[in-house]
């Protein structure tokens, strides 16, 4: 009998058996789940009805007062050991965990020929598999049980996600545990990763957006390691030794926050994860370290253009703003929101869209960012034929918003519509623990979200003209286009950028 199929085997068998540990739901918690957390319901009573009892005509339909408060942190929170702290937020609806751990650990190469190894990394440790087990077991189990286990590594976080049926999150959690802390990076499974990534490489500027994104980044960022770009002989070049030196240390920090939900009891779940993390054993790398450095910005507005040859421009405009926490931050979002960012409500989809056909979406946004300086954003495609008429048109409306400041209805709507988008992050319990536990290693104080409506709210008409000034200011913008150079001789002077040159070595 083929060996891999006993071993298969026999950890099916056990995730069976260790179903009777399962984690039962807590029946008398007073944790009221996010959808139920000070809910309004409308009193019928209070609409006009005719004598059948319905409204007598839409209008008349009176909504009762917005009432929403996110819930708070806090009520969530456990804390396991020193450096161990978490969110767990049970809910019985259906019968499945979401269990999620994030460490807080640096993690970059400090040459460029090891970028491509490092890249590979969070997939190595999950495919690779470890602790004896053979990926193809562990496909297998995971897939007899219909669970999954993933890893990422990124530049300030590592973390890995286990999503199962909740009798079996007891077995999954001892399966992630030999696999991830003795990744055994399997050279068969190496060979798939680096095709993909060769892949990818090859197609990176398969579509306009690609290209933007990437000329958006060349010129408006200074080089750092955080930005290096492999290329494919580097890729092919990998070996299963240079990946397994880049990991050391990965899942190893000392500042572990997790996010936990589903159908677990949270005392049962708290004495299980004690016992998970107290011998959760994986070496530190010996060597130190470094800080990432943020991102700098190359400060040179103007306007660049890849040259394609489409019909189509992809267009964006950028301009330095803000890291948070910062008080221009919710000021500006507000003023974004008028200007751009509230779809067939805002000022540039009126005008460039709806009065004058030029594009299908036009927008802006305001970068939300905690370890850099965000940016602020003008994007849209516009026909190639268009594109002075359709810039013309949008820096005519950010100047006149900058001037003359929005309408008493159009700073009502957008401050009404970003409050009231508040319950979309907390739209289920899986993504209420996430956002609580990545908050927490951000520094988000607990009464973030209740700030978030008051700072908002308080946002006034004057501070949108000062934002929008001083935010979306043209000459401070870098306007990035792909398409054919011909056609844009009026946006002259502009510096046209070479495909090949985009990536950062």
């Amino acid at each position: 009998m083929n060996t891999n199929y006993m071993i298969s085997a026999a950890l099916c068998a056990a995730l069976a058996t260790l179903t009777a540990c399962s984690l039962m739901p807590r029946k008398d918690s007073n944790v009221k789940h996010t959808q139920d957390l000070y809910a309004a319901a409308a009193d019928s009573s209070s609409f006009p009805v005719t004598e059948n009892g319905l409204p007598e005509h839409y209008s008349k339909i009176e909504f009762p007062e917005y009432k929403y408060v996110a819930p708070y942190p806090k009520d969530f929170r456990v804390e396991i050991a020193e450096g161990i702290s978490g969110y767990i937020l049970s809910d019985s609806t259906l019968p499945l965990v979401d269990f999620t751990v994030y460490f807080e650990e640096n993690n970059l190469p400090q040459v460029l020929k090891d970028k491509a190894a490092f890249e590979m990394i969070g997939s190595m440790i999950r495919r690779g598999s470890g602790g004896g087990i053979t990926p193809h077991v562990l496909e297998d189990s995971l897939e007899f049980v219909s669970a999954s286990i993933s890893t990422s590594v990124g530049t300030y976080l590592s973390a890995f996600d286990i999503n199962c049926l909740s009798s079996y999150f007891p077995s999954m959690l001892e399966l992630a545990k030999k696999v991830l802390t003795a990744p055994a990076f399997d050279k068969n499974q190496l060979e798939v990763v680096k095709a993909n990534f060769v892949t990818a490489y090859e197609r990176r500027y398969e579509t306009p957006a690609k290209v933007l994104s990437a000329l958006k980044s060349k010129v408006n960022y200074v080089p750092n390691p955080r930005l290096w770009d492999a290329n494919a002989a580097e890729y092919k070049a990998v070996t299963a030794a240079d990946v397994k030196r880049l990991a050391k240390g990965v899942f190893s920090s000392k500042r572990i926050v997790f996010a936990l939900a589903g159908d677990v009891n949270r005392d049962s779940a708290v004495t299980m994860l004690k016992q998970f993390f107290a011998d959760w054993n994986v070496e530190p790398s010996k060597s130190e370290k470094p800080t990432p450095s943020p991102l700098a910005f190359a400060r040179k507005p103007g306007v660049y253009v890849v040259d394609k040859d489409i019909t189509q421009a992809n267009i964006t405009m950028n301009q330095p703003f803000v890291r948070r926490p910062h008080p221009d931050y919710y000021p500006t979002a507000v003023a974004s929101f008028i200007l751009g960012g509230g779809s067939f409500s805002s000022r540039l989809m009126n005008r460039v869209r709806s009065d004058e056909g030029l594009a299908y979406s036009v927008y802006s946004t305001v970068g939300n960012d905690y370890r850099d300086t965000a940016m602020t954003t003008i994007a849209l495609q516009t026909k190639v034929e268009t594109v002075d008429f359709a810039l013309k048109l949008i820096f005519e409306e950010v100047e006149k918003l900058a001037k003359e400041g929005p309408t008493p209805e159009e700073l009502e709507q957008a401050k009404k519509s970003l409050v009231e988008s508040l319950p979309s992050l907390f739209d289920s319990p899986s993504s209420t623990a996430s956002i609580f536990a990545k908050g927490e290693l951000l520094g988000k104080s607990d009464d973030h979200y209740i700030d978030y409506v008051k700072e908002i709210t308080a946002v006034t008409a004057e501070q949108v003209k000062a934002m929008i000034a001083k935010y979306f200011d043209r000459d401070k913008m870098t306007i990035s286009i792909v398409g054919p150079v011909s056609m844009f001789d009026s946006l002259k002077p502009f510096t046209v950028i070479p495909l090949d040159s985009l990536e950062f070595r």
